[in-house]
C-alpha cells in the first residue's frame, strides 16, 4: 500500500466519448477526502499517455506554484451529476465516471510512455 502521509485517496475513470479531437478519451483521477486532484493520467484515442502532477505543473510554472490540485474547485461538485457507470450525454459528447482501484490508477500512472 502506498504511503501518503495517511491520507485517503479515491481513483476514478472518465470515459470521454466525443468528437474526434485532441482531447483524451480516458482520464484517470486521483481525488483526495477534500475533492483535490494531485494526479491525472489522460489517455489517448491513439494509446498515447500524458501523466500530470500538481508537483509538475508548480515546478514548471511559477504563477501555479502552491497549488493543490489539476481541477478548479471540487472535483466532487465539478461530477455530482455524473453517476458511477452511467453515461450523461451533453450535446454530442457523452461522459461516465467509475470509481477504480489504486493499483489500476498506478498501472496507468507508471505505463505511460514520455512525460516523465
Amino acid at each position: 500500500m502506498l504511503d501518503n502521509g495517511g491520507m485517503s485517496f479515491f481513483y476514478y475513470r472518465c470515459d470521454w466519448i466525443h468528437p474526434e479531437s485532441g482531447d483524451p478519451v480516458i482520464i484517470y483521477y486521483e481525488v483526495d477526502a477534500d475533492g483535490d486532484v494531485p494526479r491525472l493520467v489522460d489517455v489517448f484515442a491513439d494509446g498515447r499517455r500524458e501523466c500530470v502532477s500538481v508537483a509538475d505543473v508548480s515546478s514548471r510554472n511559477r504563477e501555479m506554484a502552491g497549488i493543490s490540485s489539476l481541477v478548479e474547485g471540487s472535483f466532487y461538485d465539478g461530477v455530482r451529476n455524473v453517476v458511477d457507470g452511467l453515461f450523461i450525454c451533453e450535446g454530442q459528447e457523452r461522459i461516465s465516471l467509475t470509481l477504480t482501484s489504486a493499483e489500476k490508477f498506478e498501472t496507468e500512472w507508471l505505463g505511460s510512455t514520455g512525460g516523465h
